[in-house]
């Protein structure tokens, strides 16, 4: 985990269909932000269908080829996807993650059955824990898959919450879900990623937390990526460095950057 070693495996492009920027400005904010590898992860979303989620690989894998032929000598870049809810639709997350220009596979629960995005949630509705519960269900569902590499924003319910929301609310008591989903996901030699993309007090600023990470390292989890899970190219590489510390604390000794879905 040297300093001067900065791994940024999780940033979205404009092919996702919430992101923004071009992979060649992404890859001049990574450049100079000092980063050496970048990997790029457009949402496929199960839910939007086989043609959106297709269209999203396709176009990623033109703009990531041009990109290696421009930036290839100052930059290390990967092909990644981060499919949402990929145990729904187990066909198309293999069809999805399969071909050899794909390097890396970040699986992510963004809604759970039944309800919107935790962006859009209302925090105050009396099922809340309900809801919170489900999550932690479909994580461990999840885990069991075969078509992911690393595990996306462990908590990412906290994301969407204000701080006096995070503050009231105990995520603890599903924390039996949460060992035997990190215990799976270790058992078959899958990651976790230190998400940066959430900065904010009450969070630490990294997902998951110090505590999860030792819990996954405990359960025999060896695979952590580090990712800003940065939407525009100014943010590429933005909180690495504390996520990459943090890591440390919690007694990881390497990271993981992902060529050919293989850890290096």
């Amino acid at each position: 985990m040297g300093e001067m070693a900065i791994y940024d495996s999780h940033v979205h492009s404009k092919n996702s269909f919430d992101g923004h920027d071009t992979v060649e400005a992404i890859c001049e904010s990574a450049i100079r932000a000092g980063l050496a590898a970048v990997t790029f992860t457009d949402h496929c979303e199960t839910y939007l269908g086989e043609g959106a989620c297709l269209a999203v690989k396709e176009a990623l894998w033109e703009d990531v080829s041009r990109a290696r032929e421009t930036f290839g000598e100052a930059l290390e870049i990967s092909m990644g996807l981060e499919i949402g809810e990929p145990h729904r639709d187990m066909a198309l997350s293999r069809e999805l993650a399969g071909g050899p220009e794909i390097d890396f596979v970040i699986g992510s629960v963004h809604r759970v059955r039944g309800e919107d995005d935790f962006y859009f949630m209302d925090y105050d509705r009396p099922d809340i824990m309900d809801v919170f519960r489900k999550y932690y269900e479909e994580i461990l569902e999840l885990s069991e898959c075969d078509c992911f590499d690393v595990m996306g924003h462990i908590n990412y319910p906290l994301r969407a919450m204000s701080a006096e929301q995070t503050e009231r609310t105990d995520l603890g008591v599903f924390d039996g879900l949460l060992r035997e989903t990190l215990a799976s996901l270790a058992a078959h030699g899958r990651g976790i990623e230190a998400n940066s993309h959430c900065m904010k007090e009450g969070v630490g600023g990294i997902l998951p937390s110090l505590e999860i990470m030792k819990m996954f390292r405990d359960s025999g989890g060896r695979i952590v990526t580090t990712g800003s899970d940065a939407h525009e190219a100014s943010l590429v590489g933005a909180g690495i460095p504390e996520a990459e510390a943090l890591l440390r604390e919690a007694g990881f000794k390497e990271i993981s950057f992902f060529k050919g879905r293989k850890p290096i």
